[in-house]
């Protein structure tokens, strides 16, 4: 026994002094590494006793929406508002999701040279006055040579883009993704035979990617992609939809095709003279985007307004949708303008919906197709574009409806935070509410 004790001693002696040498290193940690303060608790909106438009069902009569952090936790009907929160009453207003322009010019952005994440610019006037209307969320492009009635997207095949959030004074967090679409405009003239070269090019871009598959399986060398294919296999990447300019049924139908037989995600931007198709585009899920005023300014005065359908153009939006065709709304101009044609830039977006409504539209379905549908289209349904719990806290509180032509955005939040305020801003500010 004294033996089995004796042998004992120098394996307690070894426990104790690696205890000891272990504690020391724990102290030496301690020491090296500061203690950080307690983060703050995430700071609670509550919004309440107001019409609450989801964008995702019917309306809230006495609603309640409550956003923790950047996210929306809760959204019902007379929710009692947590303990510490912060509550805004809305009595008499309305809350909405955050306004998402599928397209916009200009607005958030300074020169570019085709990067729009490095010419970002929070403090510029034309994205606080969209933020002031109501738009939250937008899909810029890199617009660089505007027109005298406003800026053209269709005309530039390939413009670069970046969906944004129109976070006043404040950069981080503001890019969302670059590029948000890509851009395509169909060839006008020679219809038949450009319609043939371009089938041709998508058949060269679809063997392309074939062969860039098949490289990088055997980890070879990928073949050259050639400059002008190289639209055409962005495009079958679909790495995001593609925005297309095809306005002649003739031209949707070749579309219809080429996607049928190389698929990839299809937006069709303003098919007016198309509506023939539309229950092709239904079938085939395939969302268009239209303005509800009409066609752009043109000196052409030999086009009649009404169409051989019978549509005004107040009536298009309506009409697709009717045939199950999503659709999202565009502005008639697709910039911020402090001069020259008033109301009819983003300035008035949701008065946009007000139109489509105005020829047949539901107001559920006219404010869905300037939130969530433009959201969807753009792949960030998932975070903006309704308000739901988990979503991004962007949201706006009105005085009335939005789609009344008197409304106006009392208060603007993105992420939770408070960007936009009526009562502290020069914007609006004096324009006596009715």
């Amino acid at each position: 026994m004294i033996l089995r004790a004796r042998r004992s001693c120098p394996i307690r002696a070894a426990a104790v002094i690696g205890f000891a040498f272990v504690t020391l290193l724990a102290a030496v940690a301690r020491a090296q590494v500061p203690i950080l303060p307690p983060r703050p608790p995430e700071r609670v909106v509550a919004v309440v006793n107001a019409t609450v438009l989801t964008a995702a069902g019917p309306p809230i009569v006495r609603g309640t929406v409550i956003c923790k952090g950047s996210k929306i936790e809760q959204v019902g009907a007379e929710l009692p508002a947590p303990a510490g929160a912060e509550v805004i009453d809305a009595r008499g207003g309305y809350v909405s999701p955050g306004l998402v322009a599928i397209e916009a010019a200009a607005v958030g952005v300074g020169g570019t040279d085709g990067n729009i994440a490095d010419s970002l610019d929070p403090y510029q006037l034309s994205l606080r006055v969209a933020l002031a209307c109501g738009i939250t969320t937008a899909n810029v492009v890199d617009v660089p040579f505007p027109g005298f009635f406003g800026e053209e997207v269709e005309a530039i095949s390939g413009a670069g883009s970046a969906v944004i959030k129109l976070t006043q004074g404040d950069l981080e967090g503001m890019l969302v993704r670059e590029p948000g679409l890509n851009y395509f405009a169909m060839p006008g003239r020679q219809v038949g035979l450009n319609l043939f070269r371009v089938r041709e090019s998508f058949r060269k871009a679809s063997e392309h990617l074939k062969a860039l598959r098949e490289a990088e399986a055997k980890k070879t060398q990928p073949p050259r992609t050639p400059p002008e294919l190289e639209p055409f296999v962005t495009i079958l990447q679909n790495e995001r939809p593609t925005v297309v300019t095809a306005g002649e049924e003739e031209e949707v139908n070749a579309l219809l095709e080429i996607q049928r037989e190389y698929p990839f995600d299809l937006i069709l931007s303003r098919p007016d003279a198309a509506f023939d198709v539309a229950r092709s585009l239904a079938s085939r899920r395939v969302p268009v985007l239209l303005k509800a005023r009409g066609a752009d300014f043109s000196f052409d005065f030999t086009t009649p307004v009404v169409d051989e359908h019978g549509l005004i153009p107040i009536r298009r939006p309506s009409a697709f949708w009717e045939l199950g065709v999503s659709v999202a709304l565009l502005p008639y101009r697709r910039g911020v303008s402090l001069d020259g044609l008033a109301g009819r830039d983003l300035t008035a977006y949701h008065l946009e919906a007000a139109f489509a409504v105005r020829g047949g539209m539901s107001e559920e379905n006219a404010l869905e197709a300037i939130t969530i549908v433009p959201a969807r289209l753009l792949r960030i349904g998932d975070r903006v574009g309704s308000l739901e719990r988990g979503k991004d806290a962007d949201l706006l509180v009105w005085n009335r409806h939005p789609l009344d032509f008197r409304a106006f955005v009392e208060k603007a939040f993105i992420n939770g935070k408070l960007y936009y305020e009526r009562e502290k801003s020069t914007l609006f500010r004096g324009i006596p509410l009715k």
